[in-house]
C-alpha cells in the first residue's frame, strides 16, 4: 500500500518473518544505508540501536496497547520504545516523530522531559507498592489438563493465605492462555520485601510450577 501510495520508495519490511537470518539483517540494513531502500517498517526490532544519519523520520503506531497492557511498567515500557525508535531520527539533520495515540498529552509531556516522566513514574511504584518499593513473585502454572490447571492454582491460593505478610494480588488465567499444548494460569503475590515470599513459597507444591521474582513479564 504504502509502496503504492508513494511513487518511487522502496520499502524494506523489517520483522521476524522477514529477517530470519543475521545475513538477511546485515543485507536488510545495507539496502537502507546506501538509499536503495528508503523505508524501514516493521516491529520494536527497529529500535534495536540501528544508526543512520539520514532517519528524518520516524512513524510510532500501536503505543496505546503497551499503555493498556496488564503491567505495572506498562508506562515505562511504552516510554522506552519511544524513545528508543525517536533516537533514531535527526541524529544529522533535522527530523519529526509522529506518534499514534488517543493520549497525546501524555507523550508530550514526557517526551520533552524524561527526568520528570522518571520522577512522576517513581511516585506511582511507591503510592501503588510496586518494586523497587515493593516485591513480586509470579506463580505460573502450565498444565496439559486445563482442569488440573486450575485446581492447581485453587490450591495454591488456599495454601498462600495462611501467610499473612504476603499479598494475593490476584489469579487467574495467564495473558497467553496456552503454550506447548498446556494450559496457563497466574498468581501474583507481593510483600514488603523477597523474605516472606520465599517462606511462603517454600511450602508450595512445585511441580508444574514456574516462580519469578519482580517479573518483566506476565504472558
Amino acid at each position: 500500500i504504502i509502496s503504492e501510495a508513494i511513487e518511487g520508495i522502496q520499502v524494506e519490511q523489517f520483522d521476524k518473518d522477514s529477517i530470519t537470518t543475521a545475513k538477511k539483517l546485515k543485507e536488510a540494513l545495507k539496502r537502507f544505508e546506501t538509499g536503495e531502500s528508503q523505508l524501514l517498517l516493521g516491529t520494536q526490532m527497529l529500535s534495536k540501536g540501528h544508526d543512520y544519519a539520514n532517519i528524518t523520520l520516524s512513524i510510532i503506531m500501536g503505543l496505546d496497547y503497551i499503555l493498556g497492557l496488564a503491567d505495572y511498567r506498562a508506562r515505562e515500557r511504552a516510554m522506552s520504545l519511544l524513545f528508543q525508535i525517536a533516537g533514531r531520527s535527526g541524529r544529522a539533520q533535522a527530523a519529526e516523530v509522529i506518534v499514534q495515540t488517543g493520549d497525546p498529552e501524555f507523550f508530550q509531556t514526557y517526551l520533552a522531559d524524561y527526568e520528570l516522566f522518571i520522577k512522576d513514574e517513581l511516585a506511582f511504584l511507591e503510592m501503588a507498592d510496586y518494586p523497587p518499593f515493593a516485591s513480586l513473585a509470579r506463580i505460573l502454572i502450565a498444565h496439559k489438563d486445563e482442569n488440573k490447571a486450575s485446581k492447581i492454582t485453587l490450591d495454591t491460593v488456599t495454601k498462600l493465605k495462611a501467610f499473612e505478610e504476603i499479598e494475593i494480588v490476584g489469579h487467574g488465567k495467564a495473558p497467553v492462555e496456552r503454550i506447548a499444548d498446556k494450559y496457563r494460569f497466574n498468581i501474583l503475590l507481593r510483600a514488603k520485601n523477597r523474605v516472606p515470599l520465599l517462606k511462603a513459597l517454600h511450602r508450595v507444591d512445585c511441580r508444574e510450577i514456574e516462580i519469578d521474582f519482580d517479573p518483566v513479564e506476565f504472558s
